[in-house]
């Protein structure tokens, strides 16, 4: 402590400590039992209701990140099957407008002493035999097939008289019929054919052509065709090599093949690519 006091001076003001006392020792009681417990439970609580806060925000992180990335996934998956949809609609309306324009291609041979008659009658007849089957396409709306020569190999060296050729095929109003075709051109080095039937009344869908110049290994192929007597089969696969060789009819060699792996089996032989336009 210190005292005031007045000096002499008008101008100033003494300060002087007070002399030492002596000093007084007042016992200090120790802490009781119930505010050291006190003080225990409250450190105890903070602690707590902290943990229980950090909790609280982790759970609500990780809550937060679940909800995103759920979102996520499911945005991912509604995106790839949308794609997968989108891929599924363009095959069948590729099918759906290169179909009508794949015939369906019958050889028959007529028994021995049955008189001639329009072919149309000899679908099922037992008086006819199928000695075949294949495939080919519309070339144009005037009734030419390009289909391969050994599918009609029989009719094109027939000295009997008696092969025929029943082409079934799609007008251009969806109605099935089935026509004669006539033989107006082979080239059994390459294995072609080309048939005629009578479209008189009828409108035909031709095929609608491509080129094969600008394909290349790795792009979607389709072939469509009537294997084993199957009709309008589709398979799907990739071009898998190109300028391929493979044996003709007459022996020799056929250059520039297409490779794929689409399932081509006998009677399959029209070929398209990823897209008609």
């Amino acid at each position: 402590m210190v005292a005031l006091g007045l000096s002499s001076s008008p101008h100033c003001v003494l300060i002087r400590p007070n002399p030492p006392s002596a000093p007084t020792h007042q016992p200090q009681a120790p802490p009781s039992s119930s505010s050291s417990s006190n003080s225990s439970n409250t450190h105890c609580l903070t602690r707590r209701k902290a943990f229980a806060f950090t909790a609280s925000v982790v759970s609500s992180y990780i809550l937060d990140l679940y909800q995103t990335s759920s979102a996520n996934s499911s945005a991912a998956a509604l995106q790839v099957d949308d794609e997968l949809q989108q891929e599924e609609d363009r095959l069948v309306q590729l099918f759906q407008e290169a179909s009508p324009s794949v015939v369906y291609i019958k050889d028959i041979e007529l028994a021995k002493g049955f008189k001639d008659t329009a072919v149309t009658e000899l679908a099922d007849d037992e008086n006819a035999k199928v000695e075949g089957t294949g495939s080919g396409f519309i070339w144009d709306k005037f009734g030419h097939i390009v289909t391969n020569y050994h599918v009609v190999a029989k009719l094109a060296t027939d000295q009997s008289g008696r092969q025929r050729c029943k082409v079934f095929l799609v007008d251009a109003k969806g109605n099935s019929i089935a026509k004669e075709g006539k033989i107006i051109g082979v080239d059994p080095a390459n294995d072609l054919a080309v048939l005629k039937v009578d479209v008189e009344g009828v409108e035909l869908k031709p095929v609608i052509l491509g080129s094969s110049r600008g394909l290349r290994v790795g792009q979607s192929c389709f072939a469509i065709g009537n294997p084993y007597g199957f009709e309008n089969t589709l398979t799907t696969g990739v071009v898998s090599g190109l300028g391929r060789e493979i044996p003709s009819p007459s022996g020799g060699a056929i250059r520039g093949a297409i490779q794929t792996d689409a399932a081509i089996n006998a009677g399959r032989p029209p070929f398209f690519n990823g897209s008609l336009s």
